[in-house]
């Protein structure tokens, strides 16, 4: 979105829907002065360190009407909001009357928590706006969500092989480089018999990966070298995002009865006659660690295509397990249903472990997967953040 996209969008009042009483009542473009200067450097596509903002706009709420001076923005990331924040808030210190806001289409909260912190005021075109001139005038509206605006080279870190590299961090807390990332990921798809051929992801991802995290705030630099500062942050982050993609994540799966009930040795040990590559995860995993963990579902993901039969890919799983499953022994619905998932990215599969030979994932996996399944399951995600994945990060 332009510029003047968001301008015009400002001026019909978009950001403002929905709030009775108040309206934009005029709106100035102010024309530029040129291109951003920094230590007498030519910037491009950067903000203007000048006194003069983009554009003016005379807001009113019912008798109430008071001056805004905004700095207009297609995007604003925490970490690009931690650099102009000081500059705003001392604009808004020296015009005392009126407001001085960044306009931006969406702003996450990360970034609007930025904004309070340093008391600037803020509008975006999803509705979230916070307007303050105290004694005179204060209008506020947060929690609203819109699609976001992104540069063409930003890479979702929580998405697809981005992720593997998130897992790095949190798996084994300590300063990286990125050729110490790739390595670890060459040795993690040495040592995982999965049926998956590697975990590796590009020099190109791994580093617009890191470059998405630094934007969020999510790690920091030390020279060559990045380390995540609060990887329990970083995890939550993660988490939020993975369960708003869950039940598209559970879409590509089926379920089919068993005969095993909730004997998951003798589940996985079946299951290693027809397929190479599977972890358990949800409940089923978490019971292993701590056996009071109720089991309603046996989730298992299944790498594509791991079948030891030939010709045989993940649409054949379904016939080959309600085969194996349902065949023998007891009646087949006396115990929980097995979900069979594919996953969203092969790094599902990174750090799984044997835990009384039966293969898990790895506790950050499953701290995903409790945690977006919410209810008696975010009870057991939250056990496990505090006395099995937060301790290993207490050195940091």
């Amino acid at each position: 979105m332009t510029e003047k996209e968001i301008i015009g969008a400002l001026a019909k009042g978009k950001p403002f829907d929905g709030l009775p009483g108040v309206r934009v009542t005029s709106v100035r473009e102010v024309p530029s002065i040129g291109p951003a200067i920094e230590d007498g450097r030519t910037v491009p596509n950067r903000w203007r360190l000048s006194a003069f903002p983009d554009v003016t706009l005379e807001l009113q709420f019912g008798e109430n009407k008071v001056t805004v001076y905004a700095e207009v923005k297609n995007s604003c990331t925490p970490k690009l909001a931690e650099q102009i924040a000081p500059w705003l808030a001392s604009l808004k210190q020296a015009r005392k009357d009126a407001a001085v806001a960044l306009i931006c289409p969406v702003l996450s909260p990360e970034t609007q928590a930025i904004f309070d912190e340093n008391d600037v005021d803020f509008i975006d075109l999803a509705g979230n706006v916070s307007v303050n001139v105290p004694g005179r005038f204060l209008l506020r509206r947060t929690g609203l969500k819109g699609k976001g605006t992104r540069p063409s080279s930003y890479r979702d870190p929580f998405s697809g092989s981005a992720s593997r590299v998130v897992r790095v961090f949190l798996q084994k807390p300590r300063e990286w480089t990125m050729s110490g990332i790739a390595q670890e990921l060459a040795s993690e798809s040495r040592q995982r018999p999965f049926g998956i051929e590697t975990f590796a992801v590009s020099p190109s991802s791994i580093s617009k990966t890191l470059r998405a995290l630094e934007e969020e705030l999510l790690v920091r630099r030390r020279g060559l070298k990045v380390l995540v500062p609060e990887p329990r942050r970083l995890l939550i982050r993660w988490a939020e995002k993975y369960k708003e993609r869950y039940r598209g994540y559970l879409r590509q799966s089926f379920k089919v009865t068993n005969r095993f009930g909730i004997d998951l040795k003798a589940l996985t040990d079946d299951l290693r006659n027809a397929f190479m590559g599977f972890v358990l995860t949800g409940a089923a995993a978490a019971s292993v660690v701590a056996p009071f963990v109720d089991i309603e579902t046996i989730e298992v993901y299944l790498s594509d295509p791991s079948t030891r039969y030939a010709g045989k890919d993940f649409d054949d799983s379904k016939r080959l397990l309600q085969s194996a499953f349902s065949v023998g022994g007891p009646p087949p619905d006396v115990g929980p249903e097995c979900r069979v998932v594919r996953p969203y990215d092969a790094g599902v599969f990174m750090y799984s472990k044997l835990q009384d030979e039966i293969p898990v994932v790895s506790d950050i996996q499953l701290f995903l997967d409790l945690y977006a399944r919410g209810g008696r399951d975010l009870k057991q995600a939250e056990y496990l953040l505090a006395k099995v994945i937060g301790p290993r990060w207490e050195h940091l």
